[in-house]
């Protein structure tokens, strides 16, 4: 059982076939594989898994098609990467969390997941446009997604739920992470002009907050 985000965060970014940590910032392959990331991310967006080209992420990141293959054994474990380093990016807000009260930390904890998916670039291409991205997700062996899916909603249910309500069996618990889940799922298949309909117009950083809160009352009145 992981105790803190960053050790959470530390055993997903280690499960084997989702992709590689870069190398520590004080190596000589860092800045290498951080542009290979930050060029590859951008493909990845504008064109989906199947018509990245390797052999142009490598001439926009400047460097020789071989080099990629140095630091990424293919394609599959690029994108992975690329996924890992933007999920990294939320990490600095959740260990902010973890210091807020235990009571508090649910609300936002769903807040900050929720304002994410919908605004990352890389995760919301891959939600929101499965088509360009189905190749790989028929890649991708299903016991470590399912794996990495017990670490989190194992962490979810010790650090976040429990500490809200003590009348929930574990069955209950185990839906409301499911639940969760899949709600976050179905935030990324938000269109944007969803955000901007006529007389109901909500930004996203609100509609996450009201979304956390109905979560949170839901499971406190249980």
């Amino acid at each position: 059982m992981n105790d803190s985000i960053s050790e959470l965060f530390n055993a997903l970014s280690a499960s084997p076939g989702l992709g590689k940590s870069l190398e520590p910032k004080d190596s000589s392959n860092f800045k290498v594989q951080q542009k290979l990331v930050d060029v590859a991310t951008n493909h990845f967006v504008k064109f989906g898994y199947r018509k990245a080209n390797i052999s142009e992420i490598a001439i926009d990141a400047g460097i020789g098609k071989g080099t990629v293959y140095l630091h990424f054994e293919n394609k599959k474990e690029l994108f992975l990467t690329c996924l890992i380093s933007e999920d990294q990016k939320l990490l600095p807000q959740l260990e902010i969390i973890e210091s807020l009260p235990k009571k508090e930390q649910f609300r936002a904890f769903l807040e900050a997941v929720f304002n994410f998916t919908l605004t990352s670039p890389l995760n919301r291409a891959f939600l929101s446009r499965s088509q360009d991205f189905t190749a790989l997700i028929q890649e991708i062996d299903i016991n470590i997604l399912e794996d990495k899916d017990k670490l989190f909603n194992e962490y979810m249910i010790k650090k976040l739920i429990n500490p809200l309500s003590s009348n929930l069996n574990a069955q209950e618990k185990k839906t409301i992470t499911s639940t969760i889940n899949l709600l976050t799922l179905a935030i990324g298949y938000l269109p944007d002009m969803a955000f901007d309909m006529p007389g109901q117009q909500i930004d996203t950083e609100n509609f996450s907050k009201t979304l956390a809160m109905l979560i949170e009352s839901g499971i406190k009145s249980t």
